[in-house]
């Protein structure tokens, strides 16, 4: 049984922009059934933890990572934890944030940063790095942009920044919500790529994160390559109920085509992209 939103009494919401998964309700959280939906396609069906997944535990699933700050009696338990995975890239990207303090001077990390050049930038970037690797700019539809300005109006985004000098560096647009600490849009300015400013950034967000006795840390949904460094567990997510007809043709399509032709599919999934 899920939580919904429900609008104007009618519709319901299963699939929205920044909606990124649906949590199934605990025994004791249900009361009544009060709508009957069809289908939903992001609902967590399994957690695993990343240190005992097998190799194909994520086949058929879309993956939402985590941190489950219970693990760590303290937050050095954790980078001990961490350094297991790839000590080398860990030591790497602090080497990096030595030379950007050489170079830019001393880091500032803000948890919730007003200033009206973070929004801009994020966006700019975001906007940027999404062309660059083909997918698709969320920040083309302006709903998403007026859906951002009116979190932060009424004081719901959380808007983490790392800076130098007053130079913006990097950004994570989120919220913090029941002890989690989650969010949609991280991104960094490109010119200081070399300088691992993300990871800088996401490094005092975590110890902050753990100061303030927060369950766990959320990357949302997707598997991004820097999720595994950090993340313990990942849920894994996949669609409950009878999808709609025109969705189960376009899947059993999509299906059949890289079932026999794998290099077709590749290719005609490249080309959505380039297009």
């Amino acid at each position: 049984m899920l939580r919904l939103l429900v609008v104007d009494r009618e519709r319901v919401i299963t699939s929205i922009p920044f909606l990124d998964y649906h949590e199934p309700l605990k025994q004791s959280e249900i009361c009544e059934v009060t709508r009957k939906i069809s289908n939903a396609k992001f609902v967590v069906r399994d957690t695993v933890e990343f240190a005992k997944q097998e190799a194909n535990a994520f086949e058929g699933f879309d993956l939402a990572p985590y941190i489950d700050w219970s693990k760590f009696p303290t937050y050095d338990d954790y980078k001990a934890f961490i350094l297991t995975r790839q000590k080398g890239l860990i030591r790497e990207n602090e080497r990096r944030g030595r030379r950007l303090v050489d170079n830019f001077g001393d880091l500032i990390f803000n948890v919730h940063d007003n200033n009206d050049d973070v929004f801009e930038l994020a966006r700019k970037w975001k906007s940027q790095q999404l062309r660059e690797t083909r997918q698709k700019d969320c920040f083309d539809d302006p709903k998403n942009i007026a859906y951002f300005t009116l979190l932060r109006q009424r004081g719901l985004l959380t808007s983490s920044t790392l800076r130098a000098a007053g130079r913006l560096l990097s950004v994570w647009l989120g919220f913090m919500y029941e002890g989690t600490w989650s969010g949609w849009i991280f991104t960094y300015d490109p010119e200081l790529r070399k300088y691992s400013v993300g990871h800088q950034l996401l490094n005092a967000m975590l110890r902050k994160s753990y100061e303030l006795k927060h369950r766990e840390f959320d990357f949302s949904i997707g598997a991004e390559s820097y999720k595994f460094l950090y993340a313990t567990h990942g849920r894994l997510l996949g669609p409950i109920g009878r999808l709609p007809l025109a969705d189960r043709v376009v899947a059993l399509v999509k299906y059949e085509v890289r079932r026999r032709n794998p290099k077709v599919f590749e290719m005609a999934r490249a080309l959505k992209g380039a297009l």
